[in-house]
């Protein structure tokens, strides 16, 4: 999760500019495991069905995931490993996941809207660099948001998308909206989950995100994960946390806090946390950013019964407004 406010931000940068880089006795470590053989992923052989895939009633409306699973195309070359579902020809939904998560997040989107032969859309969601359980850690020197925007964007290009719907969560829409200023032919609308601009929300475990990635330690941040109710607490690994060691994370990257007003934004967040009606601590956006979203072409604000992950909780709600809202942008 990121709080993209303008306090934290500023003070994020300014960390960032101070602080020492990790020393050479503090060099990424490999995972502990090797690559997967041709043709294994395991975000798509265990997470996509096991972890986010939703199940009861959260599931209706849903094929089957092992159904949805096997027509999945999992890519792990270069720039950033993929996963796809869908004809090529269609519109593409290129989604971006956050912390602590990955691609798989949006399991429920490909199977809600890519699957099958009346499919209206194709999906390729990306993993960045560190969030892949199957691929070593990045150099440190590759550990910047900057080179994930870069990665993103080459990965894009790659895909060879057709009249592309932008969609974003977390930290991935705060690299999005700095990559929809950088490259803004990549993309004609985009679809962000949760996290704006302004707010004041509760950002200790920001702090404890960044012990974990200085200390290689993942207990900080598995209990942060776990704190915020996060689908996958496991997936929380000190080498996922590296974006919040902003001494690392923002070297190269002066970054905007809202995307360009011209491309058309459908905003989407969860009006629940932990269990409870979402306070202002827990929010990462303010009147002023709705506000915003509301100014741009087919700007929309849509809130429901969900928390940070409510695509992931509420999918026949989240689904069925992606597919209005996309109508109303022409689609």
């Amino acid at each position: 999760m990121l709080a993209a406010t303008r306090s934290v931000l500023a003070a994020s940068i300014a960390v960032a500019l101070a602080a020492p880089l990790p020393t050479a006795n503090a060099a990424l470590k490999p995972p502990g495991r090797p690559l997967t053989s041709a043709g294994a992923d395991t975000l798509l052989d265990k997470y996509f069905c096991d972890v986010y895939y939703p199940t009861g009633t959260a599931a209706a409306n849903l094929p089957p995931c092992e159904s949805v699973k096997a027509e999945v195309t999992s890519d792990l070359t270069a720039p950033l490993p993929t996963l796809s579902l869908g004809d090529p020809t269609k519109p593409a939904l290129f989604f971006v996941h956050g912390w602590p998560d990955s691609g798989a997040e949006f399991a429920a989107q490909f199977g809600g809207l890519c699957y099958g032969p009346a499919a209206r859309f194709r999906c390729v969601a990306a993993t960045w660099q560190n969030f892949h359980p199957d691929l070593p850690n990045a150099p440190l020197e590759e550990l910047t948001l900057q080179t994930t925007i870069d990665k993103l964007a080459a990965t894009m290009e790659a895909a060879r998308l057709v009249d592309t719907t932008f969609v974003i969560h977390d930290w991935g829409s705060f690299v999005g909206y700095q990559l929809m200023w950088q490259h803004p032919h990549l993309m004609n609308r985009t679809i962000s989950f949760d996290i704006g601009s302004g707010g004041h929300p509760n950002v200790t475990y920001q702090g404890q995100n960044a012990i974990a990635f200085d200390t290689h330690n993942s207990i900080p941040s598995m209990t942060s994960a776990r704190y915020w109710d996060a689908p996958c607490p496991d997936c929380a690994t000190w080498r996922t946390a590296w974006p919040y060691a902003t001494n690392v994370s923002f070297r190269g990257l002066v970054p905007k806090l809202r995307p360009p007003k011209t491309k058309p934004l459908l905003f989407v967040w969860g009006n629940m946390t932990r269990g409870k009606p979402r306070g202002k601590e827990s929010l990462f956006f303010d009147n002023a950013w709705l506000e915003f979203v509301e100014s741009t072409p087919h700007g929309r604000v849509v809130s429901g019964t969900g928390d940070h992950w409510i695509f992931h909780e509420n999918p026949k709600l989240i689904n069925s407004a992606m597919v209005e809202w996309l109508a109303a942008c022409g689609l």
